[in-house]
């Protein structure tokens, strides 16, 4: 019969032979590694990997089958800045037993003052285990007597109760890698599917396995499919400017359970669904567990909601109140930590308690809320053909206003309502609900970055260009503003003085910070010298917008990239000089990227002895493939030419 197809299987005692590829034996290390100064095909790398192996296969435990992964990682520390690798953090999905990491063990390799190899031992008591949330637990631990010049090696199983989720194995890392190896044994009853993301040539090798399994006092032999993958001389992956996760680009492999085969010789395909997760995150306690608590009341919030009838000023008042009064613990999950009603008398808890809070007391206010489980930008992209929740990592409230749809964190102070939280722009995020449930992307096409630079100011006879810059930041620009301003005053300064060491700021002023409908107007005086040459003076209006450097002089790129929204800039105004000088002024030019994407456009008068000047940027697509990274840099080479070309200041010839 169908139910018992399987018995057999689940009995079975594998024998796992790996083909060993050469490594050098854990607890084993070459003086010559010890010696290494830098990465052969990396010179600047602060840190060499120079072995990263998995070994994963099929185990039976108490009747069922688990999927042990075995990994180790060797490190070579290079710089002072590489120290941090020996820094190991593991997160596990400990929820209900599923995983567990054990049999973790780790060495330090140093050589003493005549050569000679010194070992240090993890020691058992240095090894951290705590519970993130009601999903996910972390082991961590630092690698002892870790040095510039120190190899250090740790070994640790994984154990999961599962037969579909094998996790992604990613050869590359933000450090180089000498040669991962990847190696996992399929018993030949599960079918599994596997994609290969890599520019390099990856090694294959499949090979036969005959395995046999006890049943009773029988024995079953049968075959299991032996895959090893083998990459070397990998480089880093390294952040690039405007990049989108990181993850989502490193050279991997993946794999995902397609069907079983039965003892009969009959195939099955497995089908879970989205709808199979949403009941699951429904019955959940820590879950939809949590969207029928009645919270205590507070006066403060409901004389504010007595008098107001409008939906969206009710959803934006309830908003306000719960980013007031709840404070984000720092950490992003899917499931409430500890209940909501606790969290809401401690005033703070993790993204999932602070958010289906807000649920709750939209729901009361007779607001149609939702929760919404996503993937913030640094967690990666979703494959929504892919029906397993561990590839989501947040969740926040989605709320329907007639035909308007709101997504909201209320774990972000510096949001308004109706931007969609910069975490998850443009990402793909699941709605959890049994009849309104399903996929929505996370666009925000009508609300833009935009920042107007206005400037008032005059040559000073101490050959200095002072005034004032009233900056009025909008959507997106004044979330990013806001959040400096709040958090540190000296690095708001900063932010605006990066242009230029010498310029000086003074008599700040920051207005709008509490109304969403309005921008955020930063009012302050300036001073900056000006530079000469050949009895020129020189200044540049490329000033407050953050066009510092050219963020593309790469001669190459991997990632795309990723400006997130469209964007609008805005520099305008006035400079005046005394009557016995004049400008010596460059031309008023239009640029612009072969699509027409990226326009810039810069229109200089002179009336007398003032300067009116408008210059404006404006990048209608907010995403290039990295194919076309060669025509953008050009592109911005002619941009930034164009914003830090000198005006200058003569004086007058004696007529």
């Amino acid at each position: 019969m169908k139910k018992q197809v399987l018995t057999f299987l689940f009995l079975f005692i594998s024998l796992v032979i790996f083909a060993k590829t050469e490594l050098p034996e854990y607890g084993a290390i070459d003086k010559t590694d010890l010696q290494l100064k830098e990465c052969g095909f990396d010179k600047d790398a602060v840190a060499y990997q120079l072995m990263s192996a998995g070994d994963v296969y099929f185990k039976v435990i108490e009747g069922n089958f688990n999927i042990i992964t075995e990994r180790r990682i060797r490190i070579k520390i290079l710089k002072d800045s590489g120290l941090k690798e020996a820094n190991i953090k593991i997160r596990f999905f400990s929820i209900g037993g599923y995983e567990s990491i054990r049999d973790i063990s780790g060495i330090t390799y140093n050589l003493d003052s005549v050569g000679n190899i010194l070992t240090s031992n993890l020691e058992k008591s240095s090894i951290v285990i705590k519970k993130i949330d009601d999903q996910v637990s972390e082991v961590s631990f630092n690698l002892p007597d870790v040095k510039v010049g120190s190899v250090f090696e740790y070994k640790f199983t994984d154990e999961k109760k599962s037969i579909s989720n094998i996790d992604n194995w990613y050869f590359q890392d933000d450090i180089p890698t000498r040669i991962s190896v990847y190696r996992i044994l399929i018993p030949s009853m599960f079918k599994f599917s596997s994609k290969l993301f890599a520019f390099q040539d990856v090694a294959q090798e499949v090979n036969i396995v005959n395995e046999n399994a006890k049943y009773k006092k029988s024995t079953l032999y049968y075959e299991s499919q032996l895959k090893t993958y083998t990459l070397e001389n990998i480089p880093a992956l390294k952040k690039e400017p405007f990049m989108g996760a990181q993850k989502d680009y490193l050279q991997r492999v993946v794999f995902q359970l397609s069907g079983l085969k039965y003892s009969d010789g009959e195939n099955k395909q497995l089908s879970s669904t989205w709808s199979d997760i949403t009941t699951s995150l429904l019955n959940n306690e820590n879950f939809g567990g949590q969207l029928t608590k009645n919270l205590p009341h507070t006066k403060k919030l409901d004389e504010a909601l007595k008098y107001i009838t409008d939906d969206y000023k009710k959803m934006k008042t309830i908003d306000d109140f719960v980013r007031k009064k709840m404070n984000w613990n720092g950490e992003t999950s899917i499931y409430s930590s500890n209940a909501i009603k606790n969290a809401w008398d401690r005033n703070s808890g993790n993204t999932a308690d602070l958010n289906l809070i807000l649920i709750n007391l939209l729901r009361e206010a007779g607001i149609k809320a939702y929760p919404l489980i996503a993937s913030t930008k640094n967690n990666g992209t979703v494959n929504t053909q892919y029906p397993f929740l561990q590839q989501l990592n947040i969740t926040m409230a989605y709320v329907v206003i007639g035909d308007n749809k709101y997504i909201i964190d209320a774990a972000d102070k510096y949001n308004p309502s109706y931007l969609v939280p910069y975490s998850v722009l443009n990402n793909d995020a699941y709605v959890v609900d049994a009849k309104e449930g399903g996929w929505v992307i996370l666009s925000n096409g009508k609300n833009i970055y935009k920042n107007v630079v206005s400037i008032a100011a005059q040559i000073k006879p101490d050959d200095s260009l002072a005034g004032t810059a009233t900056i009025n930041s909008y959507d997106y620009a004044k979330n990013e503003k806001l959040k400096i301003w709040e958090k540190d005053t000296s690095a708001f300064i900063k932010y605006y003085r990066a242009s230029d060491s010498t310029l000086q700021i003074k008599n700040i002023e920051v207005d709008g910070k509490d109304m969403d409908s309005i921008s955020l107007r930063q009012k302050f005086d300036f001073t900056i010298p000006l530079s000469s040459s050949n009895a020129k003076e020189y200044f540049t209006i490329n000033l407050f917008q953050g066009f510092n450097e050219n963020p593309f002089l790469d001669t190459g790129r991997v990632m795309d990239i990723d400006f997130n929204y469209e964007r609008s800039y805005t520099f305008e105004g006035k400079i005046s000089i005394p009557d016995d000088y004049e400008f010596d002024l460059p031309k008023s030019i239009q640029i612009m990227m072969p699509d027409s994407s990226i326009i810039l456009n810069r229109d200089l008068k002179v009336d007398s002895s003032t300067l009116d000047f408008r210059i404006t940027v404006d990048f209608t697509k907010p995403y290039y493939h990295s194919n076309t990274y060669l025509l953008l840099q050009e592109f911005y080479k002619k941009l930034y030419s164009a914003l830090n070309e000198k005006i200058g200041v003569v004086k007058k010839r004696d007529s």
